[in-house]
Protein backbone atom coordinates (compact mmCIF):
# COMPACT_ATOMS: atom_id res chain seq x y z
CA UNK A 1 0.00 0.00 0.00
CA UNK A 2 1.42 3.39 -1.07
CA UNK A 3 -0.32 5.45 1.58
CA UNK A 4 -0.28 4.04 5.12
CA UNK A 5 -0.27 0.98 7.31
CA UNK A 6 -2.43 2.69 9.95
CA UNK A 7 -5.84 2.57 8.30
CA UNK A 8 -9.19 2.06 9.98
CA UNK A 9 -12.57 1.37 8.43
CA UNK A 10 -14.49 4.40 7.16
CA UNK A 11 -17.73 4.39 5.18
CA UNK A 12 -16.97 1.80 2.53
CA UNK A 13 -13.28 2.61 2.51
CA UNK A 14 -10.47 3.38 4.92
CA UNK A 15 -8.94 6.41 6.61
CA UNK A 16 -5.65 7.06 8.35
CA UNK A 17 -5.37 9.50 11.25
CA UNK A 18 -3.28 12.67 11.43
CA UNK A 19 0.31 11.67 10.70
CA UNK A 20 -0.78 8.45 9.00
CA UNK A 21 0.82 9.21 5.62
CA UNK A 22 3.91 7.00 5.35
CA UNK A 23 5.27 8.52 2.11
CA UNK A 24 7.61 11.22 3.46
CA UNK A 25 8.37 12.56 -0.01
CA UNK A 26 4.69 13.10 -0.78
CA UNK A 27 4.11 14.59 2.66
CA UNK A 28 6.87 17.12 2.03
CA UNK A 29 5.25 18.12 -1.29
CA UNK A 30 1.89 18.74 0.38
CA UNK A 31 3.37 20.76 3.24
CA UNK A 32 5.57 22.80 0.91
CA UNK A 33 2.59 23.66 -1.29
CA UNK A 34 0.60 24.87 1.69
CA UNK A 35 3.56 26.89 2.97
CA UNK A 36 4.26 28.44 -0.47
CA UNK A 37 0.64 29.36 -1.11
CA UNK A 38 0.31 30.87 2.37
CA UNK A 39 3.27 33.17 1.63
CA UNK A 40 1.61 34.36 -1.56
CA UNK A 41 -1.74 35.10 0.06
CA UNK A 42 -2.85 38.67 0.63
CA UNK A 43 -5.96 39.48 2.66
CA UNK A 44 -8.14 42.34 1.41
CA UNK A 45 -11.26 43.99 2.74
CA UNK A 46 -14.12 44.33 0.28
CA UNK A 47 -13.78 48.12 0.00
CA UNK A 48 -10.23 47.75 -1.41
CA UNK A 49 -11.03 45.31 -4.21
CA UNK A 50 -10.86 47.73 -7.15
CA UNK A 51 -8.00 49.79 -5.71
CA UNK A 52 -5.68 47.03 -4.49
CA UNK A 53 -6.05 44.28 -7.08
CA UNK A 54 -3.44 44.38 -9.87
CA UNK A 55 -4.30 45.33 -13.42
CA UNK A 56 -4.64 42.64 -16.04
CA UNK A 57 -6.45 39.32 -16.20
CA UNK A 58 -7.62 37.82 -12.91
CA UNK A 59 -9.09 34.44 -12.02
CA UNK A 60 -11.97 34.92 -9.60
CA UNK A 61 -13.07 31.91 -7.56
CA UNK A 62 -15.67 31.32 -4.91
CA UNK A 63 -14.12 30.79 -1.46
CA UNK A 64 -15.44 27.63 0.15
CA UNK A 65 -15.42 27.09 3.90
CA UNK A 66 -13.68 23.72 4.13
CA UNK A 67 -10.25 22.15 4.60
CA UNK A 68 -7.29 22.07 2.22
CA UNK A 69 -6.83 18.50 0.95
CA UNK A 70 -5.04 16.96 -2.02
CA UNK A 71 -6.28 14.45 -4.56
CA UNK A 72 -3.28 12.24 -5.26
CA UNK A 73 -2.56 9.48 -7.76
CA UNK A 74 0.61 7.48 -7.17
CA UNK A 75 1.61 4.16 -8.75
CA UNK A 76 -1.91 3.66 -10.06
CA UNK A 77 -3.53 4.25 -6.65
CA UNK A 78 -5.75 7.22 -5.77
CA UNK A 79 -6.32 8.81 -2.36
CA UNK A 80 -7.32 12.04 -0.70
CA UNK A 81 -4.51 13.30 1.53
CA UNK A 82 -4.18 16.25 3.92
CA UNK A 83 -0.92 18.08 4.60
CA UNK A 84 -1.08 16.85 8.23
CA UNK A 85 -0.93 13.21 7.08
CA UNK A 86 -4.59 12.18 7.12
CA UNK A 87 -5.57 9.87 4.28
CA UNK A 88 -8.83 8.60 2.74
CA UNK A 89 -8.84 5.61 0.35
CA UNK A 90 -11.53 3.43 -1.14
CA UNK A 91 -14.46 5.63 -0.12
CA UNK A 92 -17.24 6.46 -2.62
CA UNK A 93 -15.76 9.95 -3.01
CA UNK A 94 -12.32 8.54 -3.83
CA UNK A 95 -13.83 5.91 -6.12
CA UNK A 96 -15.39 8.69 -8.20
CA UNK A 97 -11.96 10.31 -8.44
CA UNK A 98 -10.48 7.00 -9.58
CA UNK A 99 -12.87 6.90 -12.52
CA UNK A 100 -11.90 10.41 -13.65
CA UNK A 101 -8.17 9.76 -13.25
CA UNK A 102 -8.10 6.24 -14.68
CA UNK A 103 -6.22 7.25 -17.83
CA UNK A 104 -3.91 9.73 -16.07
CA UNK A 105 -0.40 9.33 -14.72
CA UNK A 106 0.82 10.49 -11.31
CA UNK A 107 -0.94 13.67 -10.14
CA UNK A 108 -1.23 15.91 -7.12
CA UNK A 109 -4.24 18.26 -7.16
CA UNK A 110 -5.03 20.82 -4.46
CA UNK A 111 -8.61 21.50 -3.50
CA UNK A 112 -11.13 22.19 -0.78
CA UNK A 113 -12.73 19.27 1.05
CA UNK A 114 -16.23 20.46 1.92
CA UNK A 115 -19.01 18.86 3.97
CA UNK A 116 -22.55 19.96 3.13
CA UNK A 117 -24.78 20.06 6.23
CA UNK A 118 -28.46 19.23 6.29
CA UNK A 119 -29.22 22.93 6.63
CA UNK A 120 -27.31 26.15 5.99
CA UNK A 121 -24.02 26.90 4.29
CA UNK A 122 -21.03 24.54 4.66
CA UNK A 123 -18.61 25.46 7.44
CA UNK A 124 -15.12 24.18 8.15
CA UNK A 125 -16.22 22.41 11.36
CA UNK A 126 -18.62 20.27 9.30
CA UNK A 127 -15.61 18.56 7.67
CA UNK A 128 -14.22 17.44 11.03
CA UNK A 129 -17.66 16.14 11.98
CA UNK A 130 -17.99 14.22 8.71
CA UNK A 131 -14.54 12.67 9.11
CA UNK A 132 -15.39 11.68 12.67
CA UNK A 133 -18.34 9.45 11.77
CA UNK A 134 -18.70 6.96 8.92
CA UNK A 135 -22.14 8.15 7.86
CA UNK A 136 -20.67 11.62 7.36
CA UNK A 137 -18.73 10.52 4.25
CA UNK A 138 -21.76 10.98 2.01
CA UNK A 139 -21.75 14.73 2.80
CA UNK A 140 -18.18 15.24 1.55
CA UNK A 141 -17.25 16.81 -1.79
CA UNK A 142 -13.87 17.82 -3.24
CA UNK A 143 -13.47 21.06 -5.21
CA UNK A 144 -10.17 21.23 -7.12
CA UNK A 145 -8.54 24.65 -7.55
CA UNK A 146 -4.88 24.01 -8.47
CA UNK A 147 -2.61 21.51 -10.16
CA UNK A 148 0.42 20.88 -7.93
CA UNK A 149 2.25 18.09 -9.77
CA UNK A 150 1.83 16.20 -13.03
CA UNK A 151 3.90 13.11 -13.88
CA UNK A 152 6.06 13.81 -10.83
CA UNK A 153 6.98 17.34 -11.94
CA UNK A 154 5.94 20.59 -10.28
CA UNK A 155 3.27 22.56 -12.12
CA UNK A 156 4.10 25.86 -10.40
CA UNK A 157 5.94 27.21 -13.43
CA UNK A 158 2.88 26.71 -15.63
CA UNK A 159 0.52 29.72 -15.99
CA UNK A 160 -2.54 29.41 -13.78
CA UNK A 161 -4.86 29.58 -16.81
CA UNK A 162 -3.29 26.37 -18.15
CA UNK A 163 -3.44 24.63 -14.77
CA UNK A 164 -7.13 25.53 -14.45
CA UNK A 165 -7.81 24.32 -18.00
CA UNK A 166 -6.30 20.94 -17.09
CA UNK A 167 -8.54 20.63 -14.04
CA UNK A 168 -11.67 21.59 -15.96
CA UNK A 169 -10.87 18.95 -18.61
CA UNK A 170 -10.37 16.27 -15.94
CA UNK A 171 -13.54 16.93 -13.92
CA UNK A 172 -15.89 18.58 -16.40
CA UNK A 173 -18.80 16.30 -15.47
CA UNK A 174 -17.97 15.44 -11.88
CA UNK A 175 -20.64 15.04 -9.22
CA UNK A 176 -18.79 15.12 -5.89
CA UNK A 177 -15.41 15.78 -7.53
CA UNK A 178 -15.59 19.17 -9.21
CA UNK A 179 -13.56 22.24 -10.07
CA UNK A 180 -14.18 25.27 -7.87
CA UNK A 181 -16.36 27.89 -9.56
CA UNK A 182 -13.88 30.17 -11.37
CA UNK A 183 -14.35 33.00 -13.88
CA UNK A 184 -11.88 35.22 -15.68
CA UNK A 185 -12.19 38.99 -15.28
CA UNK A 186 -10.64 42.19 -13.96
CA UNK A 187 -10.82 44.10 -10.67
CA UNK A 188 -14.25 45.60 -11.43
CA UNK A 189 -15.56 42.09 -12.12
CA UNK A 190 -14.14 40.87 -8.79
CA UNK A 191 -16.11 43.58 -6.98
CA UNK A 192 -19.27 42.57 -8.82
CA UNK A 193 -18.86 38.86 -8.05
CA UNK A 194 -18.12 39.67 -4.42
CA UNK A 195 -21.45 41.46 -4.11
CA UNK A 196 -23.26 38.65 -5.92
CA UNK A 197 -21.67 35.65 -4.20
CA UNK A 198 -20.85 36.95 -0.74
CA UNK A 199 -23.57 39.55 -0.31
CA UNK A 200 -26.20 36.85 -0.77
CA UNK A 201 -24.30 34.56 1.67
CA UNK A 202 -23.87 31.95 -1.05
CA UNK A 203 -20.15 31.78 -0.31
CA UNK A 204 -17.96 33.01 2.56
CA UNK A 205 -15.74 35.07 0.26
CA UNK A 206 -13.85 35.11 -3.02
CA UNK A 207 -10.30 34.18 -4.00
CA UNK A 208 -8.57 36.16 -6.76
CA UNK A 209 -5.43 34.91 -8.51
CA UNK A 210 -3.24 37.03 -10.75
CA UNK A 211 -0.46 36.58 -13.27
CA UNK A 212 2.02 38.16 -10.83
CA UNK A 213 1.84 35.07 -8.61
CA UNK A 214 -0.14 36.58 -5.73
CA UNK A 215 -3.45 35.27 -4.45
CA UNK A 216 -5.96 37.57 -2.78
CA UNK A 217 -8.41 36.34 -0.18
CA UNK A 218 -11.40 38.66 0.18
CA UNK A 219 -14.00 38.00 2.84
CA UNK A 220 -16.02 40.07 5.29
CA UNK A 221 -14.32 41.27 8.45
CA UNK A 222 -15.75 39.83 11.64
CA UNK A 223 -15.48 40.56 15.33
CA UNK A 224 -14.93 38.63 18.55
CA UNK A 225 -15.93 39.53 22.09
CA UNK A 226 -13.15 38.79 24.58
CA UNK A 227 -12.18 39.73 28.11
CA UNK A 228 -9.19 41.98 28.77
CA UNK A 229 -6.74 40.15 31.05
CA UNK A 230 -3.46 42.08 30.71
CA UNK A 231 -1.89 45.11 29.10
CA UNK A 232 1.43 46.50 27.99
CA UNK A 233 2.47 50.11 28.60
CA UNK A 234 4.81 52.58 26.93
CA UNK A 235 5.99 56.14 27.46
CA UNK A 236 5.33 58.66 24.68
CA UNK A 237 6.62 62.23 25.08
CA UNK A 238 7.05 61.58 28.79
CA UNK A 239 3.46 60.33 29.26
CA UNK A 240 2.62 56.73 30.15
CA UNK A 241 -0.06 55.18 27.96
CA UNK A 242 -1.50 51.86 26.79
CA UNK A 243 0.68 49.92 24.32
CA UNK A 244 -1.58 46.91 23.73
CA UNK A 245 -4.29 44.80 25.28
CA UNK A 246 -4.06 41.03 25.80
CA UNK A 247 -7.42 39.29 25.62
CA UNK A 248 -8.81 35.84 26.40
CA UNK A 249 -11.86 33.70 25.72
CA UNK A 250 -13.78 31.52 28.18
CA UNK A 251 -13.49 27.74 27.89
CA UNK A 252 -16.33 25.39 28.78
CA UNK A 253 -14.63 24.53 32.09
CA UNK A 254 -14.55 28.22 33.07
CA UNK A 255 -10.84 28.73 32.47
CA UNK A 256 -9.52 31.63 30.39
CA UNK A 257 -7.81 30.86 27.08
CA UNK A 258 -5.31 33.50 25.99
CA UNK A 259 -6.18 34.55 22.45
CA UNK A 260 -3.65 37.25 21.61
CA UNK A 261 -3.03 40.97 21.78
CA UNK A 262 -4.39 44.00 19.95
CA UNK A 263 -2.58 47.31 19.62
CA UNK A 264 -4.51 49.11 16.88
CA UNK A 265 -7.77 51.02 16.84
CA UNK A 266 -7.04 53.40 19.73
CA UNK A 267 -6.94 57.19 19.56
CA UNK A 268 -3.98 58.85 21.28
CA UNK A 269 -6.09 60.25 24.09
CA UNK A 270 -7.80 56.90 24.59
CA UNK A 271 -4.48 55.19 25.25
CA UNK A 272 -3.73 57.47 28.21
CA UNK A 273 -7.21 56.98 29.66
CA UNK A 274 -6.99 53.21 29.26
CA UNK A 275 -3.59 53.14 30.97
CA UNK A 276 -4.85 55.07 33.97
CA UNK A 277 -7.93 52.88 34.24
CA UNK A 278 -6.10 49.57 33.94
CA UNK A 279 -3.32 50.59 36.30
CA UNK A 280 -5.93 50.70 39.10
CA UNK A 281 -7.14 47.18 38.24
CA UNK A 282 -3.83 45.32 38.43
CA UNK A 283 -3.72 41.93 40.19
CA UNK A 284 -1.01 39.39 40.84
CA UNK A 285 -0.24 36.58 38.41
CA UNK A 286 1.89 33.46 38.69
CA UNK A 287 2.14 33.49 34.89
CA UNK A 288 4.49 35.94 33.19
CA UNK A 289 3.96 37.21 29.66
CA UNK A 290 6.01 39.66 27.60
CA UNK A 291 4.47 42.40 25.48
CA UNK A 292 5.70 43.50 22.06
CA UNK A 293 8.37 45.76 23.60
CA UNK A 294 9.87 42.84 25.52
CA UNK A 295 8.73 44.03 28.95
CA UNK A 296 6.31 42.15 31.18
CA UNK A 297 2.58 42.62 30.76
CA UNK A 298 0.57 43.74 33.77
CA UNK A 299 -2.43 41.57 34.58
CA UNK A 300 -5.81 43.03 35.52
CA UNK A 301 -9.09 41.71 36.88
CA UNK A 302 -10.96 39.89 34.07
CA UNK A 303 -13.94 42.22 34.06
CA UNK A 304 -13.82 44.34 30.88
CA UNK A 305 -15.28 42.81 27.71
CA UNK A 306 -14.01 44.32 24.44
CA UNK A 307 -14.92 43.78 20.80
CA UNK A 308 -12.01 42.97 18.49
CA UNK A 309 -12.29 43.03 14.70
CA UNK A 310 -10.06 40.80 12.57
CA UNK A 311 -9.89 39.56 9.01
CA UNK A 312 -9.22 35.89 9.68
CA UNK A 313 -8.14 33.23 12.17
CA UNK A 314 -5.08 31.00 11.80
CA UNK A 315 -4.66 27.62 13.49
CA UNK A 316 -0.96 27.08 12.61
CA UNK A 317 2.09 29.28 12.29
CA UNK A 318 4.32 29.69 9.24
CA UNK A 319 6.05 26.37 9.95
CA UNK A 320 2.74 24.46 10.16
CA UNK A 321 3.06 24.15 13.95
CA UNK A 322 -0.34 24.25 15.71
CA UNK A 323 -0.86 27.48 17.64
CA UNK A 324 -1.04 27.01 21.39
CA UNK A 325 -1.29 29.53 24.20
CA UNK A 326 -1.57 29.37 27.96
CA UNK A 327 -4.88 28.71 29.69
CA UNK A 328 -5.35 30.50 33.01
CA UNK A 329 -7.47 30.23 36.13
CA UNK A 330 -8.41 33.31 38.12
CA UNK A 331 -9.55 33.96 41.66
CA UNK A 332 -9.65 37.15 43.73
CA UNK A 333 -7.43 35.57 46.37
CA UNK A 334 -4.74 34.07 44.13
CA UNK A 335 -4.97 36.11 40.94
CA UNK A 336 -3.98 34.26 37.77
CA UNK A 337 -2.46 30.78 37.71
CA UNK A 338 -1.26 28.89 34.61
CA UNK A 339 -3.07 25.64 33.81
CA UNK A 340 -1.21 24.62 30.67
CA UNK A 341 -0.99 25.30 26.96
CA UNK A 342 -3.96 24.48 24.73
CA UNK A 343 -4.84 24.74 21.04
CA UNK A 344 -6.24 28.07 20.00
CA UNK A 345 -6.17 30.40 16.99
CA UNK A 346 -4.30 33.58 16.13
CA UNK A 347 -6.17 36.70 15.03
CA UNK A 348 -5.08 38.18 11.71
CA UNK A 349 -4.92 41.99 11.66
CA UNK A 350 -6.81 42.54 14.94
CA UNK A 351 -8.21 46.02 15.65
CA UNK A 352 -9.90 47.28 18.81
CA UNK A 353 -13.47 48.39 18.11
CA UNK A 354 -15.09 49.23 21.44
CA UNK A 355 -15.77 48.21 25.00
CA UNK A 356 -18.86 46.04 25.38
CA UNK A 357 -20.41 47.44 28.57
CA UNK A 358 -23.55 45.44 27.79
CA UNK A 359 -21.72 42.11 28.20
CA UNK A 360 -20.18 40.22 31.10
CA UNK A 361 -17.16 37.87 30.85
CA UNK A 362 -19.19 34.66 31.02
CA UNK A 363 -19.30 31.65 28.71
CA UNK A 364 -22.29 32.96 26.77
CA UNK A 365 -20.57 36.26 25.93
CA UNK A 366 -16.90 35.35 25.43
CA UNK A 367 -16.97 31.60 24.77
CA UNK A 368 -14.49 29.66 22.62
CA UNK A 369 -17.28 28.86 20.16
CA UNK A 370 -16.51 32.22 18.55
CA UNK A 371 -13.31 30.53 17.30
CA UNK A 372 -14.44 26.92 16.87
CA UNK A 373 -17.44 27.99 14.78
CA UNK A 374 -14.99 29.40 12.23
CA UNK A 375 -11.98 27.12 12.43
CA UNK A 376 -11.63 23.47 13.45
CA UNK A 377 -9.25 22.88 16.36
CA UNK A 378 -7.96 19.41 17.20
CA UNK A 379 -8.00 20.20 20.89
CA UNK A 380 -8.17 18.08 24.03
CA UNK A 381 -8.05 21.08 26.36
CA UNK A 382 -5.24 22.46 28.51
CA UNK A 383 -2.19 20.30 29.06
CA UNK A 384 -1.01 20.47 32.66
CA UNK A 385 2.06 22.65 33.09
CA UNK A 386 5.26 20.82 33.96
CA UNK A 387 6.94 21.98 37.15
CA UNK A 388 10.44 23.19 36.27
CA UNK A 389 13.20 24.49 38.54
CA UNK A 390 13.59 28.25 38.93
CA UNK A 391 16.37 30.03 37.08
CA UNK A 392 19.20 31.57 39.10
CA UNK A 393 20.81 34.98 38.59
CA UNK A 394 24.55 34.44 38.13
CA UNK A 395 25.69 37.99 37.39
CA UNK A 396 24.24 41.37 36.64
CA UNK A 397 25.49 44.86 35.87
CA UNK A 398 23.73 48.26 35.73
CA UNK A 399 24.87 51.63 34.36
CA UNK A 400 23.05 54.97 34.19
CA UNK A 401 23.53 58.17 32.23
CA UNK A 402 22.25 61.67 33.10
CA UNK A 403 19.51 60.15 35.22
CA UNK A 404 17.43 59.43 32.11
CA UNK A 405 19.00 56.30 30.64
CA UNK A 406 19.77 52.82 31.96
CA UNK A 407 21.74 49.96 30.44
CA UNK A 408 22.00 46.63 32.18
CA UNK A 409 22.56 42.93 31.70
CA UNK A 410 21.56 39.83 33.63
CA UNK A 411 23.14 36.37 33.27
CA UNK A 412 20.74 33.56 34.19
CA UNK A 413 21.49 29.89 34.74
CA UNK A 414 18.21 28.28 33.67
CA UNK A 415 18.65 25.08 35.74
CA UNK A 416 16.67 23.33 32.99
CA UNK A 417 17.58 20.75 30.36
CA UNK A 418 17.71 20.95 26.59
CA UNK A 419 14.94 18.33 26.48
CA UNK A 420 12.66 20.96 28.03
CA UNK A 421 13.63 23.41 25.29
CA UNK A 422 15.97 25.61 27.37
CA UNK A 423 19.63 26.58 26.95
CA UNK A 424 21.86 26.28 30.02
CA UNK A 425 22.53 30.02 30.26
CA UNK A 426 20.68 33.12 29.05
CA UNK A 427 22.00 36.70 28.92
CA UNK A 428 19.36 39.43 28.87
CA UNK A 429 20.34 42.97 27.84
CA UNK A 430 18.22 46.07 28.47
CA UNK A 431 18.70 49.58 27.04
CA UNK A 432 16.27 52.28 28.25
CA UNK A 433 16.30 55.95 27.29
CA UNK A 434 13.34 58.21 28.07
CA UNK A 435 14.26 60.61 25.24
CA UNK A 436 14.07 58.04 22.42
CA UNK A 437 11.05 57.47 20.20
CA UNK A 438 11.33 53.80 21.23
CA UNK A 439 12.40 54.11 24.89
CA UNK A 440 13.01 50.43 25.65
CA UNK A 441 15.19 48.07 23.62
CA UNK A 442 16.00 44.53 24.70
CA UNK A 443 18.01 41.62 23.34
CA UNK A 444 18.66 38.05 24.37
CA UNK A 445 21.59 35.68 23.97
CA UNK A 446 21.69 31.97 24.75
CA UNK A 447 24.85 30.10 25.78
CA UNK A 448 25.75 26.50 26.48
CA UNK A 449 28.42 27.42 29.06
CA UNK A 450 29.06 30.21 31.55
CA UNK A 451 32.28 31.04 29.72
CA UNK A 452 30.34 31.64 26.49
CA UNK A 453 27.76 33.74 28.36
CA UNK A 454 30.55 35.91 29.76
CA UNK A 455 31.96 36.45 26.29
CA UNK A 456 28.58 37.90 25.29
CA UNK A 457 28.72 40.21 28.32
CA UNK A 458 32.24 41.46 27.65
CA UNK A 459 31.44 42.21 24.01
CA UNK A 460 28.23 44.02 24.98
CA UNK A 461 29.95 46.13 27.64
CA UNK A 462 32.65 47.17 25.18
CA UNK A 463 30.06 48.28 22.64
CA UNK A 464 27.55 49.92 24.97
CA UNK A 465 29.20 51.19 28.17
CA UNK A 466 31.25 54.19 27.04
CA UNK A 467 32.03 57.69 28.31
CA UNK A 468 29.25 59.25 30.35
CA UNK A 469 27.88 55.97 31.71
CA UNK A 470 28.25 55.57 35.48
CA UNK A 471 27.93 52.24 37.32
CA UNK A 472 24.90 52.05 39.60
CA UNK A 473 27.05 50.00 41.97
CA UNK A 474 30.88 50.18 41.86
CA UNK A 475 31.47 46.65 43.14
CA UNK A 476 28.83 45.16 40.87
CA UNK A 477 30.04 47.03 37.79
CA UNK A 478 33.65 45.97 38.41
CA UNK A 479 32.57 42.34 38.67
CA UNK A 480 30.52 42.69 35.52
CA UNK A 481 33.58 43.01 33.30
CA UNK A 482 35.76 40.50 35.14
CA UNK A 483 35.45 36.79 34.33
CA UNK A 484 34.54 34.22 36.95
CA UNK A 485 36.68 31.23 37.76
CA UNK A 486 34.54 29.22 35.33
CA UNK A 487 36.79 30.25 32.44
CA UNK A 488 40.24 31.49 31.69
CA UNK A 489 40.58 35.23 31.79
CA UNK A 490 40.18 36.62 28.23
CA UNK A 491 42.34 39.21 26.64
CA UNK A 492 41.42 42.49 28.28
CA UNK A 493 39.14 44.67 26.19
CA UNK A 494 38.86 48.38 26.81
CA UNK A 495 35.54 49.66 28.20
CA UNK A 496 36.36 53.33 27.72
CA UNK A 497 34.45 55.42 25.23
Amino acid sequence: MVWSTRFEAYAGGQKAPRGGLDDDTLGAVLREYRRTVAKRYRVLSADLIERALPAGPLWISSKLDGELWFLVKRAGQVALCAYNGRVLVGTPLVQEAERWLKAQGDLVIAGELVAVPDEGRPRVQHVATALGRSEGEKSLSFFAFDLVQAEGKSAFGTPYAERMATLEKLFCKGERIQVVLTVRGESSDAASYYREWVGTQRFEGIVVRSDVGLTYKIKPMFSLDAVLVAYGARVTSGVAELREMSVALRRDDGSLQLLGSVGGGFAAGDRVAWYQRLMAMEVKSAFRMANRDGTLCRFVRPEIVVEIQCSDLLDTDGNEVPITRMTLSYSEADGYKPLGDARTAAMLFPVFLRERTDKTPDLASIGMTQVTSRIALDDAGPVASVSLPDSQVVRRGVWTKAGKAVRKFVVLETKKSAEDGFPKFVVYFTDYSADRAEPLKTSLRAASTLARAEEHVVAWVEDNVKRGWAPANEVQAKAAVEPTEARAKPKKRSTKG
